[in-house]
Formats: structure tokens, sequence, C-alpha cells
């Protein structure tokens, strides 16, 4: 009966895939029996069909993402958008070799075990006190974002250290300090992957957005500079409103420190090729730290690092293995996404789209306007689960309104990145909620609750400090 039954649900899912790729097909093809609307062109037109297209594929997951970003890249030449040289265009950009290097590095320290070291060496300064654990926890996601791009990925290297202290305490599902520990993991890793050049895919992206569509070249240091004060004080506050929402049962449990420091005699000395990959990223944060003087691009010193794993002297992982690490979907779909942002722009579809999205706000405050774009942001969010794909949608928008309103477009598309990130209502928004999620520590209740105290927090943080600190580094509203 549950085979017949899975059988037909499976049928019915099939149908309904197909049904909808059929209509997807239909409209691409009458598209030009469409008649234009003011201020649109024929191959604007086109490219909003396409963007419809790929926003429904994304959301819907009837294919792979980047099966999506492979139909992008075809369909535009093939409507003649653009040219097919064009469409490949994204897979030149430089940011595309980053995302690459970034994986092959973040292989060799998983592999080498550094990570793990690093975890516990911070969390034993805690010396098993509650709220210190909490914030030491936080601090070891945030050095996180300095070795792995990936929000999720941050998150998932701390779930089995924190489900290891959890055990040791004997803490079980429900209780605070719990709820507590897993959700700092995951709201950290998230507030934070706008703090970095490389805190994340969508970083990577926006960045070469910002390159590609207005002209403007960020440097790590630049970057760092203004986005992470406000993260780490957004990060601060959100440790003590967990403490406030979920207040610890208890204040010191002795086993949570007993575990660490089992766990760091079981990682025994650091080996030879922890302090390699150790060397490797001192190196490599440091040259991108100085960018501004010796100006090496962020991507050359990345692929020279990721370059130096293979040889003689380091040899921290075989090129087979390097490769399993990279996720060439997320690659593929890297790609695709600045080609579709490229013909948003050449066609003028972005401009028109931003005015349709945004042209009725009639305000003279730059404070209202990054509010009505965050929450803006955040509507749109709740419809993907992946920031890439979200970020594909809201940045040109958002660049393209503030050119239309006579404001910099750098200034509201920084705002626009942070805006991105805003998912943390639901487990289902985020795989990095997900990952911390499965642990079955907290509830889609705890979640919602605790998420949206956080996503006010930070709105609040990033808009005063767009306002009152960003200009100070040379990105004014105006």
């Amino acid at each position: 009966m549950y085979i017949t039954r899975l059988n037909v649900a499976l049928h019915k899912g099939l149908q309904g895939r197909n049904l909808l790729i059929l209509m997807l097909g239909i409209g691409l093809v009458g598209i030009n029996y469409l008649p234009l609307p003011p201020g649109l062109t024929i191959n604007g037109l086109r490219v909003l069909v396409v963007l419809l297209l790929a926003v429904t594929l994304w959301v819907t997951e009837i294919i792979h993402p980047a099966v999506t970003a492979m139909v992008i890249i075809v369909v535009l030449p093939l409507m003649q958008v653009i040219t097919f040289e064009k469409s490949l265009a994204g897979f030149a950009d430089t940011s595309m070799a980053l995302l690459v290097a970034i994986y092959i590095l973040t292989g060799a320290m998983v592999k080498s075990g550094l990570d793990r070291r690093l975890a516990f060496l911070l969390l034993s300064l805690s010396q098993g006190k509650i709220k210190e654990n909490l914030l030491m926890i936080a601090l070891t996601v945030i050095a996180f974002t300095f070795l792995v791009p990936t929000s999720a990925g941050r998150a998932a290297l701390m779930v089995p250290i924190c489900r290891g202290m959890a055990s040791s305490m004997g803490l079980k599902p429900g209780s605070n300090i719990g709820k507590a520990m897993f959700l700092i993991v995951s709201f950290t890793s998230l507030i934070f992957s706008s703090s970095l050049l490389t805190g994340s895919l969508s970083m990577i992206y926006a960045m070469s957005l910002f390159q590609r569509v207005g002209g403007y070249s960020w440097n790590y240091l630049h970057w760092m500079a203004m986005m992470l004060p406000g993260s780490l004080i957004t990060t601060f506050l959100v440790w003590l409103l967990l403490l406030k929402v979920f207040p610890p049962e208890v204040h010191q449990i002795s086993k949570g420190r007993q575990y660490i420091r089992e766990q760091l005699v079981q990682l025994g000395t650091m080996t030879t090729e922890e302090k390699k990959v150790g060397l490797l990223f001192f190196g490599m944060l440091i040259l991108w730290i100085t960018s501004y003087w010796h100006h090496l691009p962020v991507a050359l010193v990345a692929v020279l690092a990721a370059t130096l794993t293979f040889f003689p002297g380091f040899n921290l992982q075989s090129w087979k293995e390097a490769m399993l690490e990279v996720d060439w979907g997320t690659v593929i779909l890297f790609g695709g996404s600045l080609s579709l942002a490229s013909a948003l722009k050449e066609t003028g579809a972005m401009d028109w789209l931003a005015t349709l999205a945004f042209g009725n706000i009639r305000t003279n405050s730059v404070m209202l306007l990054g509010l009505t774009i965050m929450v803006i942001c955040i509507i749109i969010r709740l419809g993907f689960n992946s920031v890439l794909g979200a970020s594909t949608v809201i940045l040109p928008m958002v660049m393209a309104t503030a050119t239309n309103l006579k404001l910099n477009p750098i200034w509201l598309g920084m705002i626009g990145v942070v805006g991105s990130e805003l998912c943390m209502f639901l487990p289902t928004q985020s795989p990095t909620l997900l990952a911390t999620y499965g642990a079955g520590f907290y509830t889609t209740r705890d979640t919602l609750r605790a998420g949206s105290l956080t996503t006010f927090l930070l709105m609040a943080v990033t808009l005063i400090m767009a306002y009152f600190y960003w200009p100070l580094l040379g990105i004014n509203p105006r």
C-alpha cells in the first residue's frame, strides 16, 4: 500500500513538473506576440521572461539550481538577447577563480583537522561557564568566517562539536541552553556572511556585480572595515538577546569543559599539515588585508594559496581530493547568475524592473528608503532557500533603484547585500538554519521567536552604520 501511494505521488509530482515546464516553454515561445510594456524593449521583455523562468525554477526546485543556470546560459543567446560569448562571460569573471580556490583551500583545512583544533581551543576559554560558552561559540563561528566561505559550511562544522558538548552536559532537546547554543551558531554564521568579501558565496557574487554593473572595485580591507564592526555589534546584541529569550537553567556545567579538554587531548600536538595550512591561510589573509598597498587582486592571492597546497613542501592534498571538495553546481550557478545580471543591465530591463518595483517610493529620507529596501528584501527572501538565488534577483534591482533615485548604488546595494541575508524566520529558509535545526534542540517556533528579534537588531544596526559610519569610509548615500 505504501509503495503504491508513493508511486502515485511521484507520478503526480512528475506530471506537475512536466506541466510547469511545458507552460514555461510556451511562455518563452509566445513572448514575441505579447504587446511591449511602455519603456521596455523586446530584448528587455525577453530577459525578464528568462528571469521569471529562472526564479520559478529556483523557488520550486523542479530541476537542480545549476541546471537552471545552464538553461539561462543557453536561452539568452537562443532568444537573441545577447551573444553566446556574452552569455558565457560570467565564467571568465575573476570571482569564479576565487570561488574555486576557496573551495580547494577549505578542503585542505578540513582534511588537516585545523578547524576542529581551532574550535576546541577557543571554546576552552569559557571555563565551563554557560554565558561565556555561548559567547565563545559565536567567536568560533566568527573565526571560521575567515576560513570557510559559506554560512552553511560554518554551521555544519560547528554542529558535531556542539552535539558533543550538549551530550556531555546531559542537555535534552528543548533545554534553553541547547536552544541558545545551536541558534547562536546559525545566527552568527548568517550575520557574518556579509562581514567579509569572502564571507559567503553571495558576497563574492555581490563584489563581481558591483564591478560589472556599478563599475566599483572593492578590496578586502575596505569591505572588512565597513562591514565587520556592524556584524560584531549585532552578534554581541544577539548573544545578550538569546540569554534573555532562553535563560540558561544553570550557569556552569563542568562536564562541558571536561569534554573540550578530552577532545584537545585526542587531537594531540599540532601536526605538520595543520601548521602548513595555518601558514597558508595566515599568508593569504595578510595579502588580502594589505591589498590596498600591493594591489594584488583577491582572486589572484587565493589561487596562489590554493596552488601551493599541491606543491612539494606543502603537499596537503591530491588534485583528485581537491576536486571532490569543489561544488561545481554552485560554480555553474554562479556563472549563470552573472550572465543574467549582465543581460538585465545591457537590455535596460534592470532599470525598468526597478522602477516597477520601487518607483512608487516617495521619500527624501535615505534611512526610510533603506528600511523599505530591507523589508522588501525580507519578503522576497521568503521565497528562496538560496542566498545566491535571492541575491541574483535583489541586488540588480536595488542598484538600479539607487541610480533612478540619484543615490549611490554602492551604498544602497550594500544595504541590499545585508537584506539578502535576512532569512532567520523559519529553518527551511536557509541551509544554515537547517544544519542546526536537524540537531533537534529547538523548534520552528523558537526560530520564529528569536529570528524575528535578531532580524530587527540586524536591520537597526545596519541602517545606523550605513547612515553614520559608512560615509566615514567614503561610501555616502548620495
